[in-house]
């Protein structure tokens, strides 16, 4: 596995990481152990959960591995907060109460001491930016989290939360999840520079798009019963929202350039991401093993630069105002003067 620094934090993370939101859903303990024995194996070294998944089920999973496997320092641990995870008025969002009881519930169930990335799930339009800052400058002088990071945020908010931080005297985000793909490239507008603009680790959530840009969908034919599409589990990944003339132009696109390879589409479509600069680590998740295994033969591929320029292209999307007018009117290098 290759490694790369993520963002300003010191840390080498592998290129490829591994999320585990399928463990106490459509993967049972056993197979999930089998699962992060491979990731493990082959060199990886950030695994991202969520206290919100399965109703804790995927921290349990990974925590009990993690016991098993007797070797917790050697790896980089993530995992959430935000989203309800239970049915009190208090079991959600970014309060100081329930970051805090979260946060000791998560370490009690992953079986450590200490989180290395504790992320933010999603901005909280209800709670100041400054009692947010301030609570996870507790935890991390606590020594319970040692990073933490923001995760589906605009880039307003980042600076925000980036500058407010550095004013309380407190520290600062270390890194931002976000969706991207080459179904979603919005975070391209501004999300991407402002990381690399004030240090940010990127962790790419849904690089596959739920499945889209696995080679599973065919155009003009009807979307397997057993995908996530067929068994309609996320309304973003539903036919209606992923299919169109976008989607199977991008998806010709990589079926033509995995044949050329022999490199099969997923790995064409994670290996497009890792190009992208500053550096993305895309969040892998997987059922099963063979799915596993060909996502991380991504690592050792390098896209060609034409290959990617054709990527580009079929996936291109028009960028709204005020990008398009910058885009137009501002060039790095003025030509009419």
């Amino acid at each position: 596995m290759n490694y790369s620094f993520f963002g300003s934090t010191g840390l080498r993370m592998s290129r490829i990481a591994f999320g585990v939101q399928t463990f106490g859903w459509s993967v049972e303990e056993k197979d999930a152990f089998r699962l992060l024995d491979i990731y493990t194996g082959s060199g990886g070294n950030y695994i991202d959960v969520a206290d919100s998944y399965n109703d804790g089920k995927s921290e349990i999973i990974t925590g009990n591995w993690l016991k098993e496997r007797g070797d917790r320092d050697s790896l980089l641990i993530g995992t959430k907060v935000f989203f309800p995870t239970g049915d009190g008025p208090n079991d959600s969002g970014l309060s100081r109460k329930h970051i805090i009881d979260s946060v000791e519930r998560s370490l009690r169930r992953l079986n450590t001491d200490y989180i290395d990335l504790y992320q933010l799930h999603c901005f909280d339009r209800m709670t100041p930016i400054e009692e947010i800052n301030m609570t996870m400058d507790i935890l991390i002088r606590d020594g319970k989290i040692r990073h933490y990071g923001l995760s589906n945020y605009t880039a307003s908010s980042i600076v925000k939360t980036y500058y407010t931080s550095r004013e309380q005297g407190f520290c600062q985000p270390s890194s931002l999840q976000l969706e991207y793909s080459l179904l979603v490239r919005s975070s391209e507008w501004e999300l991407l520079s402002v990381c690399g603009e004030y240090g940010l680790g990127i962790l790419a959530w849904s690089p596959l798009s739920g499945g889209w840009l696995t080679g599973k969908y065919r155009r003009d034919k009807a979307v397997p019963a057993d995908s996530r599409a067929g068994v309609g589990d996320r309304w973003d990944d539903n036919e209606k929202q992923r299919g169109g003339d976008t989607t199977w132009k991008i998806i010709d696109v990589l079926e033509s350039v995995s044949q050329r390879t022999r490199r099969t589409i997923s790995q064409m479509s994670l290996a497009w991401l890792m190009k992208k600069k500053p550096a993305v680590f895309p969040l892998i998740g997987a059922r099963t093993e063979a799915q596993l295994t060909d996502n991380l033969g991504a690592d050792d591929f390098v896209l060609s630069s034409d290959d990617e320029k054709l990527l580009d292209e079929a996936s291109a999307v028009s960028e709204p105002y005020p990008y398009n007018f910058i885009e137009r009117y501002s060039r790095k290098e003025r030509t009419d003067v």
